[in-house]
């Protein structure tokens, strides 16, 4: 799994990536992407999940530790293409300002 860093993200943005935000439905909220797919990590480790494996990957959560672990699972399952952001949305916010 590869690391996108807050600066290299909308270059990376333009391959059309699908946007997961990983985090638990009561912490998840709105994390600044057009259509972001909310699946919680529980279910992604539990394989309770339809993601496209055509498609490149971005898992976002708050500080970049859960995502990381998901991608994790996902390229255990068969994925390949699957990227998470680092340092999470408190990177993205931090590199923002």
């Amino acid at each position: 799994m590869r690391a996108v860093r807050p600066e290299a993200l909308p270059e990376f943005l333009r391959e059309d990536p699908l946007v997961v935000d990983v985090r638990p439905p009561g912490q998840a909220g709105p994390v600044g992407f057009a259509q972001a797919l909310c699946v919680p990590l529980a279910d992604i480790q539990g394989g309770n999940h339809r993601l496209p494996k055509d498609r490149p990957i971005l898992l976002v959560c708050e500080r970049g530790v859960m995502s990381e672990l998901a991608g994790l699972y996902l390229e255990a399952a068969g994925y390949e293409r699957v990227y998470h952001l680092e340092g999470g949305l408190r990177g993205l916010r931090r590199s923002s300002t």
